[in-house]
Protein backbone atom coordinates (compact mmCIF):
# COMPACT_ATOMS: atom_id res chain seq x y z
CA UNK A 1 0.00 0.00 0.00
CA UNK A 2 1.11 3.58 -0.55
CA UNK A 3 1.90 5.91 2.30
CA UNK A 4 -1.53 7.53 2.32
CA UNK A 5 -3.40 4.23 2.33
CA UNK A 6 -1.87 2.79 5.47
CA UNK A 7 -4.38 1.68 8.06
CA UNK A 8 -4.26 3.30 11.45
CA UNK A 9 -4.04 -0.24 12.70
CA UNK A 10 -1.44 -1.75 10.40
CA UNK A 11 -0.29 -2.21 6.89
CA UNK A 12 1.32 -5.21 5.30
CA UNK A 13 4.43 -5.34 3.18
CA UNK A 14 4.44 -6.80 -0.29
CA UNK A 15 5.50 -10.08 1.30
CA UNK A 16 2.00 -10.34 2.66
CA UNK A 17 2.23 -11.32 6.29
CA UNK A 18 5.07 -9.27 7.71
CA UNK A 19 3.62 -6.44 9.72
CA UNK A 20 5.59 -3.25 9.46
CA UNK A 21 2.85 -1.08 10.90
CA UNK A 22 2.29 2.45 11.97
CA UNK A 23 1.44 3.28 15.54
CA UNK A 24 -1.70 4.84 16.81
CA UNK A 25 -2.16 6.56 20.09
CA UNK A 26 -3.41 9.51 21.95
CA UNK A 27 -2.05 12.95 21.39
CA UNK A 28 -0.13 12.92 24.62
CA UNK A 29 2.75 10.61 25.21
CA UNK A 30 2.25 7.46 23.15
CA UNK A 31 3.90 8.17 19.84
CA UNK A 32 7.17 9.84 19.11
CA UNK A 33 6.39 12.60 16.65
CA UNK A 34 7.93 12.16 13.19
CA UNK A 35 11.04 14.20 12.55
CA UNK A 36 9.10 16.19 9.99
CA UNK A 37 5.33 16.56 10.07
CA UNK A 38 3.75 15.38 6.84
CA UNK A 39 1.23 17.95 5.73
CA UNK A 40 -0.32 18.07 2.30
CA UNK A 41 -3.42 19.57 0.75
CA UNK A 42 -5.13 17.18 -1.61
CA UNK A 43 -8.13 17.97 -3.80
CA UNK A 44 -10.00 15.11 -5.40
CA UNK A 45 -9.91 15.11 -9.17
CA UNK A 46 -13.69 15.09 -9.31
CA UNK A 47 -13.88 18.28 -7.27
CA UNK A 48 -13.80 21.31 -9.52
CA UNK A 49 -14.78 24.94 -9.55
CA UNK A 50 -17.91 25.71 -11.58
CA UNK A 51 -18.99 29.24 -12.37
CA UNK A 52 -22.16 28.26 -14.21
CA UNK A 53 -25.73 28.11 -12.95
CA UNK A 54 -26.01 27.74 -9.18
CA UNK A 55 -27.65 24.66 -7.74
CA UNK A 56 -26.60 21.07 -7.40
CA UNK A 57 -27.36 18.17 -9.66
CA UNK A 58 -30.65 16.63 -8.47
CA UNK A 59 -30.08 13.40 -6.54
CA UNK A 60 -31.15 10.21 -8.31
CA UNK A 61 -34.24 8.35 -7.23
CA UNK A 62 -33.36 5.89 -4.49
CA UNK A 63 -30.64 7.87 -2.72
CA UNK A 64 -31.12 7.59 1.05
CA UNK A 65 -33.09 10.22 2.89
CA UNK A 66 -30.09 11.47 4.86
CA UNK A 67 -28.03 11.90 1.69
CA UNK A 68 -30.92 13.55 -0.16
CA UNK A 69 -31.57 16.03 2.64
CA UNK A 70 -27.89 16.93 2.72
CA UNK A 71 -27.87 17.65 -1.02
CA UNK A 72 -31.11 19.62 -0.78
CA UNK A 73 -29.52 21.65 2.00
CA UNK A 74 -26.60 22.51 -0.26
CA UNK A 75 -29.00 23.46 -3.07
CA UNK A 76 -30.81 25.81 -0.68
CA UNK A 77 -27.56 27.46 0.46
CA UNK A 78 -26.55 28.03 -3.17
CA UNK A 79 -29.96 29.35 -4.23
CA UNK A 80 -30.05 31.80 -1.33
CA UNK A 81 -26.54 33.00 -2.02
CA UNK A 82 -25.24 31.86 1.36
CA UNK A 83 -22.47 30.09 -0.52
CA UNK A 84 -21.28 30.62 -4.07
CA UNK A 85 -20.16 28.19 -6.78
CA UNK A 86 -16.48 27.52 -6.27
CA UNK A 87 -16.69 27.54 -2.48
CA UNK A 88 -14.07 25.30 -0.86
CA UNK A 89 -14.26 23.48 2.46
CA UNK A 90 -11.17 21.91 4.01
CA UNK A 91 -10.84 18.75 6.09
CA UNK A 92 -7.96 18.16 8.51
CA UNK A 93 -7.32 14.43 8.90
CA UNK A 94 -4.71 11.72 9.39
CA UNK A 95 -3.10 10.04 6.39
CA UNK A 96 -4.64 6.65 7.13
CA UNK A 97 -8.15 7.91 6.35
CA UNK A 98 -7.30 9.49 3.00
CA UNK A 99 -8.57 6.68 0.77
CA UNK A 100 -12.01 6.68 2.39
CA UNK A 101 -12.31 10.46 2.48
CA UNK A 102 -11.33 10.62 -1.17
CA UNK A 103 -14.15 8.20 -1.96
CA UNK A 104 -16.57 10.46 -0.08
CA UNK A 105 -15.32 13.46 -2.06
CA UNK A 106 -15.65 11.54 -5.31
CA UNK A 107 -19.29 10.71 -4.58
CA UNK A 108 -19.98 14.26 -3.38
CA UNK A 109 -18.53 15.61 -6.62
CA UNK A 110 -21.08 13.67 -8.65
CA UNK A 111 -23.88 15.73 -7.08
CA UNK A 112 -22.18 18.94 -5.91
CA UNK A 113 -19.64 20.00 -8.54
CA UNK A 114 -20.07 23.58 -7.33
CA UNK A 115 -18.38 22.90 -3.98
CA UNK A 116 -14.71 21.93 -3.67
CA UNK A 117 -13.46 19.73 -0.84
CA UNK A 118 -9.76 19.76 0.06
CA UNK A 119 -7.91 17.36 2.34
CA UNK A 120 -5.21 18.61 4.68
CA UNK A 121 -3.35 15.38 5.39
CA UNK A 122 -1.13 14.88 8.44
CA UNK A 123 1.14 11.93 9.00
CA UNK A 124 0.19 10.74 12.51
CA UNK A 125 -2.79 10.99 14.85
CA UNK A 126 -1.01 13.16 17.46
CA UNK A 127 -0.24 15.67 14.70
CA UNK A 128 -3.97 16.11 14.14
CA UNK A 129 -4.55 16.73 17.84
CA UNK A 130 -1.71 19.24 18.01
CA UNK A 131 -2.84 21.18 14.95
CA UNK A 132 -6.48 21.15 16.08
CA UNK A 133 -5.62 22.51 19.52
CA UNK A 134 -3.40 25.17 17.93
CA UNK A 135 -6.39 26.23 15.81
CA UNK A 136 -8.39 26.68 19.00
CA UNK A 137 -5.82 29.30 20.02
CA UNK A 138 -5.20 31.06 16.70
CA UNK A 139 -8.84 30.89 15.49
CA UNK A 140 -7.47 31.25 11.97
CA UNK A 141 -10.07 29.19 10.15
CA UNK A 142 -7.39 26.94 8.66
CA UNK A 143 -9.87 24.10 8.22
CA UNK A 144 -13.63 23.59 8.37
CA UNK A 145 -13.79 19.97 9.47
CA UNK A 146 -11.39 17.94 11.59
CA UNK A 147 -11.60 14.18 12.10
CA UNK A 148 -10.57 13.25 15.63
CA UNK A 149 -10.52 10.36 18.06
CA UNK A 150 -13.70 10.61 20.11
CA UNK A 151 -11.43 10.48 23.16
CA UNK A 152 -10.33 14.01 22.34
CA UNK A 153 -13.86 15.40 22.17
CA UNK A 154 -13.87 16.82 25.69
CA UNK A 155 -10.58 18.65 25.10
CA UNK A 156 -11.70 19.93 21.69
CA UNK A 157 -15.03 21.23 23.03
CA UNK A 158 -13.58 22.82 26.15
CA UNK A 159 -10.92 24.53 24.01
CA UNK A 160 -13.72 26.21 22.06
CA UNK A 161 -12.94 24.59 18.72
CA UNK A 162 -15.98 22.33 18.24
CA UNK A 163 -19.25 23.84 17.05
CA UNK A 164 -22.48 22.50 18.54
CA UNK A 165 -24.38 20.58 15.86
CA UNK A 166 -27.75 20.28 17.60
CA UNK A 167 -29.36 22.77 15.19
CA UNK A 168 -28.18 20.84 12.14
CA UNK A 169 -29.24 17.47 13.53
CA UNK A 170 -32.77 18.82 13.94
CA UNK A 171 -32.86 20.67 10.62
CA UNK A 172 -31.44 17.93 8.38
CA UNK A 173 -32.02 14.65 10.26
CA UNK A 174 -28.93 12.48 9.74
CA UNK A 175 -31.00 9.41 10.74
CA UNK A 176 -29.73 8.92 14.28
CA UNK A 177 -33.07 7.35 15.18
CA UNK A 178 -34.96 4.59 13.40
CA UNK A 179 -33.87 1.38 11.68
CA UNK A 180 -30.69 2.81 10.17
CA UNK A 181 -29.42 4.79 13.16
CA UNK A 182 -25.96 4.28 14.61
CA UNK A 183 -26.19 1.41 17.09
CA UNK A 184 -26.56 2.67 20.63
CA UNK A 185 -24.94 3.47 22.95
CA UNK A 186 -22.14 4.25 20.47
CA UNK A 187 -24.22 6.77 18.51
CA UNK A 188 -24.62 8.89 21.62
CA UNK A 189 -21.38 8.57 23.54
CA UNK A 190 -19.13 9.54 20.63
CA UNK A 191 -21.22 12.56 19.61
CA UNK A 192 -22.60 14.00 22.86
CA UNK A 193 -20.67 16.06 25.39
CA UNK A 194 -22.47 17.62 28.36
CA UNK A 195 -25.81 17.03 26.68
CA UNK A 196 -25.03 18.57 23.27
CA UNK A 197 -24.07 17.03 19.94
CA UNK A 198 -20.63 18.13 18.80
CA UNK A 199 -19.67 15.49 16.26
CA UNK A 200 -20.81 13.12 13.53
CA UNK A 201 -20.03 9.40 13.76
CA UNK A 202 -17.52 8.26 11.13
CA UNK A 203 -16.45 4.95 12.55
CA UNK A 204 -16.67 2.31 15.26
CA UNK A 205 -13.70 0.67 16.95
CA UNK A 206 -15.33 -1.89 19.21
CA UNK A 207 -13.24 -4.92 20.17
CA UNK A 208 -14.26 -8.52 19.57
CA UNK A 209 -12.65 -11.84 20.42
CA UNK A 210 -10.77 -13.54 17.58
CA UNK A 211 -9.79 -17.18 17.89
CA UNK A 212 -8.60 -20.23 15.95
CA UNK A 213 -11.63 -22.36 15.18
CA UNK A 214 -9.55 -25.31 14.07
CA UNK A 215 -8.11 -25.69 17.56
CA UNK A 216 -11.24 -24.95 19.58
CA UNK A 217 -13.35 -27.34 17.49
CA UNK A 218 -10.80 -30.17 17.34
CA UNK A 219 -12.50 -33.32 18.81
CA UNK A 220 -9.28 -34.67 20.33
CA UNK A 221 -8.55 -31.40 22.09
CA UNK A 222 -12.15 -31.21 23.29
CA UNK A 223 -11.87 -34.62 24.96
CA UNK A 224 -8.49 -33.82 26.49
CA UNK A 225 -9.68 -30.47 27.81
CA UNK A 226 -12.81 -31.94 29.40
CA UNK A 227 -10.78 -34.66 31.06
CA UNK A 228 -8.29 -32.13 32.43
CA UNK A 229 -10.53 -29.19 33.38
CA UNK A 230 -13.98 -30.77 33.78
CA UNK A 231 -15.69 -28.44 31.32
CA UNK A 232 -16.21 -28.00 27.60
CA UNK A 233 -13.65 -26.53 25.23
CA UNK A 234 -15.62 -23.83 23.44
CA UNK A 235 -15.71 -20.10 22.95
CA UNK A 236 -15.11 -18.87 26.52
CA UNK A 237 -17.91 -17.20 28.43
CA UNK A 238 -15.67 -15.80 31.18
CA UNK A 239 -12.08 -14.65 31.53
CA UNK A 240 -11.45 -17.53 33.94
CA UNK A 241 -12.52 -19.95 31.21
CA UNK A 242 -10.18 -18.24 28.78
CA UNK A 243 -7.24 -18.56 31.19
CA UNK A 244 -7.82 -22.32 31.42
CA UNK A 245 -7.96 -22.65 27.64
CA UNK A 246 -4.89 -20.48 27.16
CA UNK A 247 -3.00 -22.66 29.63
CA UNK A 248 -4.19 -25.84 27.89
CA UNK A 249 -3.00 -24.80 24.44
CA UNK A 250 0.22 -23.24 25.69
CA UNK A 251 1.19 -26.49 27.40
CA UNK A 252 0.58 -28.46 24.20
CA UNK A 253 3.50 -26.59 22.58
CA UNK A 254 1.86 -26.63 19.13
CA UNK A 255 3.51 -25.40 15.94
CA UNK A 256 1.73 -22.65 14.02
CA UNK A 257 1.24 -22.59 10.23
CA UNK A 258 4.08 -20.06 10.16
CA UNK A 259 6.41 -22.52 11.85
CA UNK A 260 6.45 -20.52 15.07
CA UNK A 261 5.11 -21.50 18.47
CA UNK A 262 1.39 -21.30 19.26
CA UNK A 263 0.67 -19.19 22.36
CA UNK A 264 -2.54 -19.60 24.29
CA UNK A 265 -3.49 -15.93 24.17
CA UNK A 266 -2.33 -12.46 23.22
CA UNK A 267 -4.08 -9.45 24.74
CA UNK A 268 -2.72 -5.93 24.83
CA UNK A 269 -0.46 -5.45 27.84
CA UNK A 270 2.20 -3.18 26.30
CA UNK A 271 2.89 0.54 26.84
CA UNK A 272 0.18 1.91 24.54
CA UNK A 273 -2.99 -0.14 24.96
CA UNK A 274 -2.67 -2.23 28.13
CA UNK A 275 -4.98 -0.05 30.17
CA UNK A 276 -7.80 1.35 28.16
CA UNK A 277 -8.48 -1.89 26.31
CA UNK A 278 -7.73 -5.04 28.31
CA UNK A 279 -7.57 -3.83 31.91
CA UNK A 280 -10.42 -1.35 31.57
CA UNK A 281 -12.68 -3.89 29.86
CA UNK A 282 -12.30 -6.44 32.64
CA UNK A 283 -12.67 -3.72 35.26
CA UNK A 284 -15.94 -2.48 33.73
CA UNK A 285 -17.36 -5.99 33.31
CA UNK A 286 -16.59 -6.70 36.97
CA UNK A 287 -18.70 -3.67 37.93
CA UNK A 288 -15.90 -1.17 38.35
CA UNK A 289 -16.64 2.50 37.79
CA UNK A 290 -13.81 4.92 36.93
CA UNK A 291 -15.03 7.88 39.00
CA UNK A 292 -17.49 8.46 41.84
CA UNK A 293 -20.70 10.00 40.48
CA UNK A 294 -21.07 12.31 43.47
CA UNK A 295 -17.51 13.47 44.15
CA UNK A 296 -15.45 12.59 41.04
CA UNK A 297 -13.07 10.67 43.28
CA UNK A 298 -11.20 7.94 41.35
CA UNK A 299 -12.59 4.44 41.91
CA UNK A 300 -9.85 2.33 40.34
CA UNK A 301 -8.18 1.35 43.60
CA UNK A 302 -10.99 -1.08 44.38
CA UNK A 303 -11.68 -4.84 44.37
CA UNK A 304 -12.71 -4.54 40.72
CA UNK A 305 -9.38 -2.96 39.85
CA UNK A 306 -7.46 -5.70 41.60
CA UNK A 307 -9.62 -8.35 39.91
CA UNK A 308 -8.72 -6.94 36.49
CA UNK A 309 -5.05 -7.35 37.40
CA UNK A 310 -5.67 -10.89 38.63
CA UNK A 311 -7.05 -11.83 35.21
CA UNK A 312 -4.30 -10.11 33.24
CA UNK A 313 -1.57 -11.63 35.40
CA UNK A 314 -3.29 -14.98 35.08
CA UNK A 315 -3.03 -14.74 31.28
CA UNK A 316 0.54 -13.45 31.17
CA UNK A 317 2.34 -16.84 31.40
CA UNK A 318 0.53 -18.06 28.28
CA UNK A 319 1.11 -14.97 26.14
CA UNK A 320 4.20 -14.24 24.04
CA UNK A 321 6.83 -12.13 25.84
CA UNK A 322 6.29 -9.43 23.20
CA UNK A 323 2.82 -8.77 24.61
CA UNK A 324 4.47 -6.69 27.33
CA UNK A 325 6.90 -4.74 25.16
CA UNK A 326 6.05 -4.84 21.47
CA UNK A 327 4.07 -2.35 19.42
CA UNK A 328 0.37 -2.82 18.79
CA UNK A 329 0.91 -4.39 15.34
CA UNK A 330 2.70 -7.45 16.75
CA UNK A 331 -0.65 -8.79 17.97
CA UNK A 332 -2.00 -8.64 14.42
CA UNK A 333 1.09 -10.29 13.04
CA UNK A 334 0.96 -13.24 15.42
CA UNK A 335 -2.72 -13.92 14.93
CA UNK A 336 -2.67 -13.89 11.13
CA UNK A 337 0.33 -16.26 11.29
CA UNK A 338 -1.68 -18.64 13.49
CA UNK A 339 0.60 -18.13 16.49
CA UNK A 340 -2.17 -17.16 18.91
CA UNK A 341 -5.30 -19.10 19.90
CA UNK A 342 -7.22 -16.18 21.46
CA UNK A 343 -6.82 -12.46 20.94
CA UNK A 344 -8.86 -9.26 20.66
CA UNK A 345 -8.53 -6.17 18.50
CA UNK A 346 -10.26 -3.66 16.26
CA UNK A 347 -12.48 -4.76 13.35
CA UNK A 348 -9.52 -4.39 11.02
CA UNK A 349 -7.99 -7.56 12.51
CA UNK A 350 -10.89 -9.53 11.05
CA UNK A 351 -10.39 -7.91 7.66
CA UNK A 352 -6.68 -8.73 7.77
CA UNK A 353 -7.36 -12.30 8.88
CA UNK A 354 -9.60 -12.78 5.83
CA UNK A 355 -7.00 -11.62 3.31
CA UNK A 356 -5.50 -14.22 0.93
CA UNK A 357 -2.09 -13.77 2.58
CA UNK A 358 -3.43 -14.66 6.05
CA UNK A 359 -2.50 -18.10 7.36
CA UNK A 360 -5.77 -18.29 9.34
CA UNK A 361 -8.17 -17.02 6.67
CA UNK A 362 -10.22 -20.23 6.73
CA UNK A 363 -10.13 -20.87 10.49
CA UNK A 364 -10.42 -17.44 12.12
CA UNK A 365 -13.49 -17.16 14.34
CA UNK A 366 -15.21 -14.14 15.87
CA UNK A 367 -17.06 -13.93 19.19
CA UNK A 368 -18.02 -11.58 21.98
CA UNK A 369 -15.30 -10.82 24.50
CA UNK A 370 -15.45 -12.95 27.65
CA UNK A 371 -17.42 -11.56 30.57
CA UNK A 372 -17.45 -11.56 34.35
CA UNK A 373 -20.08 -13.20 36.56
CA UNK A 374 -21.39 -10.58 39.00
CA UNK A 375 -24.16 -11.44 41.45
CA UNK A 376 -24.85 -14.65 39.53
CA UNK A 377 -25.19 -12.93 36.13
CA UNK A 378 -22.73 -12.93 33.26
CA UNK A 379 -21.88 -9.31 32.45
CA UNK A 380 -20.27 -8.60 29.10
CA UNK A 381 -18.98 -5.31 27.73
CA UNK A 382 -16.73 -4.30 24.86
CA UNK A 383 -14.30 -1.38 24.70
CA UNK A 384 -14.60 1.14 21.88
CA UNK A 385 -11.21 2.86 21.87
CA UNK A 386 -10.23 5.78 19.63
CA UNK A 387 -13.39 5.87 17.53
CA UNK A 388 -13.18 8.46 14.70
CA UNK A 389 -15.69 11.32 14.56
CA UNK A 390 -16.05 14.48 12.47
CA UNK A 391 -16.11 17.89 14.14
CA UNK A 392 -17.00 21.28 12.62
CA UNK A 393 -14.67 24.13 13.57
CA UNK A 394 -16.19 27.11 15.33
CA UNK A 395 -13.97 29.22 13.09
CA UNK A 396 -15.17 27.79 9.79
CA UNK A 397 -16.67 30.24 7.30
CA UNK A 398 -19.00 27.50 6.10
CA UNK A 399 -20.16 25.50 9.11
CA UNK A 400 -23.55 24.48 7.70
CA UNK A 401 -22.07 23.41 4.38
CA UNK A 402 -19.37 21.47 6.21
CA UNK A 403 -21.96 19.66 8.29
CA UNK A 404 -23.90 18.78 5.13
CA UNK A 405 -20.79 17.16 3.67
CA UNK A 406 -20.41 15.01 6.80
CA UNK A 407 -24.08 14.02 6.73
CA UNK A 408 -23.79 13.07 3.07
CA UNK A 409 -20.55 11.11 3.60
CA UNK A 410 -22.03 9.10 6.49
CA UNK A 411 -25.54 8.57 5.12
CA UNK A 412 -26.69 4.92 5.04
CA UNK A 413 -25.93 4.30 1.37
CA UNK A 414 -23.01 6.69 0.82
CA UNK A 415 -21.43 5.85 4.18
CA UNK A 416 -21.29 2.10 3.54
CA UNK A 417 -19.61 2.70 0.19
CA UNK A 418 -17.06 4.96 1.91
CA UNK A 419 -16.33 2.46 4.70
CA UNK A 420 -15.81 -0.45 2.32
CA UNK A 421 -13.38 1.60 0.22
CA UNK A 422 -10.65 1.46 2.88
CA UNK A 423 -9.63 0.17 6.30
CA UNK A 424 -9.54 2.92 8.90
CA UNK A 425 -13.32 3.50 9.25
CA UNK A 426 -15.67 0.69 10.26
CA UNK A 427 -19.39 -0.13 10.40
CA UNK A 428 -21.72 1.65 12.83
CA UNK A 429 -25.29 1.87 11.41
CA UNK A 430 -27.83 -0.81 12.34
CA UNK A 431 -29.14 -1.27 8.79
CA UNK A 432 -25.64 -2.18 7.57
CA UNK A 433 -25.95 -5.32 9.71
CA UNK A 434 -29.65 -6.17 9.26
CA UNK A 435 -31.20 -4.60 6.17
CA UNK A 436 -31.08 -6.92 3.11
CA UNK A 437 -30.26 -3.87 1.01
CA UNK A 438 -26.99 -3.34 2.89
CA UNK A 439 -25.98 -6.49 4.78
CA UNK A 440 -24.59 -8.48 1.81
CA UNK A 441 -22.11 -5.69 1.05
CA UNK A 442 -21.09 -5.50 4.71
CA UNK A 443 -20.63 -9.26 4.93
CA UNK A 444 -18.52 -9.28 1.79
CA UNK A 445 -16.04 -7.00 3.51
CA UNK A 446 -16.09 -8.55 6.98
CA UNK A 447 -17.60 -12.04 6.82
CA UNK A 448 -21.05 -13.25 7.89
CA UNK A 449 -20.05 -14.48 11.36
CA UNK A 450 -18.26 -11.27 12.24
CA UNK A 451 -21.22 -9.11 11.15
CA UNK A 452 -23.52 -10.72 13.73
CA UNK A 453 -20.90 -10.71 16.48
CA UNK A 454 -19.94 -7.12 15.83
CA UNK A 455 -23.51 -5.83 15.90
CA UNK A 456 -23.96 -7.31 19.38
CA UNK A 457 -20.56 -5.99 20.47
CA UNK A 458 -21.65 -2.50 19.47
CA UNK A 459 -24.74 -2.85 21.65
CA UNK A 460 -22.64 -3.68 24.72
CA UNK A 461 -19.84 -1.25 23.95
CA UNK A 462 -18.64 1.38 26.38
CA UNK A 463 -16.80 4.62 25.72
CA UNK A 464 -13.31 5.77 26.48
CA UNK A 465 -13.00 8.46 29.12
CA UNK A 466 -14.55 11.08 26.85
CA UNK A 467 -14.12 14.04 29.17
CA UNK A 468 -11.55 16.77 29.25
CA UNK A 469 -8.12 15.33 29.93
CA UNK A 470 -9.24 11.87 28.79
CA UNK A 471 -5.87 11.12 27.15
CA UNK A 472 -4.08 12.12 30.35
CA UNK A 473 -6.17 9.84 32.56
CA UNK A 474 -5.66 6.93 30.20
CA UNK A 475 -1.96 7.61 29.70
CA UNK A 476 -1.34 7.30 33.43
CA UNK A 477 -3.46 4.18 33.71
CA UNK A 478 -1.68 2.56 30.78
CA UNK A 479 1.76 3.28 32.22
CA UNK A 480 0.87 1.69 35.53
CA UNK A 481 -0.84 -1.36 34.03
CA UNK A 482 2.16 -2.02 31.83
CA UNK A 483 4.47 -1.67 34.84
CA UNK A 484 2.51 -4.34 36.68
CA UNK A 485 2.49 -6.65 33.68
CA UNK A 486 6.25 -6.18 33.29
CA UNK A 487 6.75 -7.15 36.95
CA UNK A 488 8.05 -3.70 37.88
CA UNK A 489 5.22 -2.69 40.22
CA UNK A 490 2.85 -4.34 42.64
CA UNK A 491 -0.83 -4.00 41.60
CA UNK A 492 -1.76 -2.28 44.86
CA UNK A 493 0.97 0.34 44.46
CA UNK A 494 0.07 0.90 40.81
CA UNK A 495 -3.61 1.44 41.59
CA UNK A 496 -2.76 3.85 44.39
CA UNK A 497 -0.56 5.81 42.00
CA UNK A 498 -3.26 5.90 39.33
CA UNK A 499 -5.80 7.12 41.84
CA UNK A 500 -3.53 9.93 43.06
CA UNK A 501 -2.66 11.07 39.54
CA UNK A 502 -6.27 10.94 38.38
CA UNK A 503 -7.26 13.10 41.32
CA UNK A 504 -4.63 15.66 40.32
CA UNK A 505 -5.85 15.71 36.72
CA UNK A 506 -9.44 16.23 37.85
CA UNK A 507 -8.48 19.13 40.10
CA UNK A 508 -6.44 20.71 37.31
CA UNK A 509 -9.51 20.94 35.08
CA UNK A 510 -11.99 21.61 37.88
CA UNK A 511 -13.96 19.05 39.86
CA UNK A 512 -17.38 20.52 39.02
CA UNK A 513 -16.67 20.71 35.29
CA UNK A 514 -15.31 17.17 35.17
CA UNK A 515 -18.14 15.80 37.28
CA UNK A 516 -20.76 17.29 34.97
CA UNK A 517 -19.14 15.65 31.96
CA UNK A 518 -18.62 12.32 33.72
CA UNK A 519 -22.22 12.11 34.95
CA UNK A 520 -23.46 12.55 31.40
CA UNK A 521 -21.02 10.00 30.00
CA UNK A 522 -21.79 7.41 32.68
CA UNK A 523 -25.41 7.28 31.53
CA UNK A 524 -24.22 6.00 28.15
CA UNK A 525 -22.57 2.82 29.45
CA UNK A 526 -24.31 -0.53 28.69
CA UNK A 527 -27.45 -1.29 30.68
CA UNK A 528 -26.01 -4.43 32.30
CA UNK A 529 -23.03 -2.43 33.54
CA UNK A 530 -25.25 0.30 34.97
CA UNK A 531 -27.40 -2.34 36.68
CA UNK A 532 -24.30 -3.64 38.46
CA UNK A 533 -23.28 -0.10 39.39
CA UNK A 534 -26.71 0.41 40.96
CA UNK A 535 -26.52 -2.89 42.81
CA UNK A 536 -23.13 -1.88 44.22
CA UNK A 537 -24.35 1.58 45.17
CA UNK A 538 -22.16 3.34 42.62
CA UNK A 539 -25.16 4.73 40.71
CA UNK A 540 -28.62 5.73 41.88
Amino acid sequence: MGEVNKSRRLFLTALGTTVVGIGIGYAIGYLSKPAEMVERTITSTVTKTVTATPGVTPPPVGLSGAATRALEGVRDLLNRGVIKPGTTIKILHVAGSRAQLERAIELWGQYVPEVNVELITLGQEPDVYTKAMAEAVTKAGTFDIVTIFSTWLGDIVEAGLAKSLDEYYVKYDPEYTGPCAPIEPLGSYVTIYKGKRYSVVLDSDVFTLSYRKDLIENPTYKNEFRAQYGKDLKVPDTWEDLIDMAEFFYNKNLTAPSGGRVYGAYFYAEPAFAAYITWLNIFIEAGGIPFDLETMDPKVDTPEGRYAFDIMLGLRPYMPPEAITAGWADLYDKFIKGETVFTAAWPSLTKEAMRPTSLVKDVAGSALLPGVIVNGKLVRAAPNPVNWVGVISNYSKYPELSYLFLQFATAPDIGLDVILSGVILDLFRECWFKDPAYRPKSAEGYGEEFIDVYMESLRISFPDILIRGGPEYLSKLTTEVNSVMAGIKDPEVALNDVSAEWDSITKKYGVDTQLEAWRGLAQLFPDDVKDVWRAKGYMK
